[in-house]
């Protein structure tokens, strides 16, 4: 059963679902001490951006102020990142392999996340599933990047690994849709597969139909027929 379109489905409710919870904490100033000067430093790149476009700045000094900035604002992101890092590792990792393989999406639209060969996946496959699904090593190589490289190379570095995360998105969800499986990139190198737990359960149901159709159903028709017989006989028998 083609599943492409109920995996984007569940994938876009358990996507909304974590960005509110980590929205949520990210907005805690006790927990996220360095909102407020990410706030600033962002609406100054917004007047910068804007100062540029309307050309009040020339190119040369729009780039300098960017990349100060960008390397400004990747450090009091770190915090931010690791709870988004965090609580997908919790959600898509911890939480599905106790659920065994179900997320709330996948409940919504009856999916289910079942090993490739008939196997009982491991923690190990759900995490290394999550890893390449939700770009979690690209988040953890940006968090790590800042605290030792230098302005210049961070920013070329941080663009190139935007750019290799959009890739991959698209290459995922290509598969996924393309292939008759609908394994992504994820699903073959974790071992994976999503299958419908709804087009499971009518499989299961046919066969128990049939039999009972078969062998229940007509045994009893015979027996009718059976007692009806003897009775024409006796009445022929009698006359």
């Amino acid at each position: 059963m083609d599943t492409s379109i109920k995996r984007i489905g569940a994938y876009f409710l358990d996507i909304v679902l974590v960005t509110l919870v980590t929205t949520l904490l990210i907005n805690i100033k006790f927990i996220n001490p360095l909102l407020d000067s990410y706030n600033e430093h962002y609406s100054e790149y917004n007047e910068i951006t804007e100062d540029y476009q309307n050309k009040k700045i020339e190119e040369d000094a729009y780039k300098k102020q960017v990349i100060d900035l960008n390397y400004q604002m990747s450090k009091e992101l770190v915090i931010s990142n690791s709870i988004t890092v965090g609580a997908l590792i919790i959600y898509f990792g911890i939480v599905q392999y106790f659920l065994d393989g179900e997320t709330l999406g996948k409940k919504v639209f009856k999916l289910k996340v079942v090993s490739n060969k008939d196997k009982k996946l491991n923690i190990g496959n759900y995490l290394l599933r999550m890893v390449i699904l939700n770009n979690v090593l690209f988040r953890i190589l940006l968090i790590v990047g800042v605290y030792f490289l230098n302005k210049k190379v961070y920013y070329t570095y941080s663009s190139t690994i935007s750019f290799i995360e959009s890739i991959m998105e698209t290459i995922i969800i290509v598969m996924i849709i393309l292939r008759k499986d609908n394994r992504g990139l994820h699903d073959l190198i974790a071992g994976t597969k999503v299958i419908s737990l709804k087009e499971s359960e009518v499989i299961e149901d046919s066969p128990k139909e049939i039999i009972e159709d078969v062998v229940v159903k007509e045994p009893k028709d015979n027996k009718k027929n059976s007692l009806k017989k003897p009775t024409k006989n006796r009445k022929n028998k009698d006359n």
